[in-house]
């Protein structure tokens, strides 16, 4: 399957969800990418606290 016709798809399977499917989904898409990037800050910075974590995730972030 070409990148093109895969979007398309998944455009479709999105379009057949409600609402509140979508939402679901984002909210997982975001908690999934939060603890990637968290692994990512943990594992650049070893005995950061969590206060330090916190700033840098708002960093990288832009917040």
């Amino acid at each position: 399957m070409r990148p093109q016709e895969a979007e398309a798809k998944y455009l479709d399977i999105l379009r057949k969800m409600s609402p509140n499917q979508r939402l679901k989904i984002g909210a997982e898409l975001y908690e999934v990418a939060y603890q990637i990037m968290r692994a990512a800050i943990e594992e650049e910075s070893p005995g950061l606290s969590e206060e330090g974590l916190k700033a840098k995730i708002r960093e990288r972030v832009g917040r």
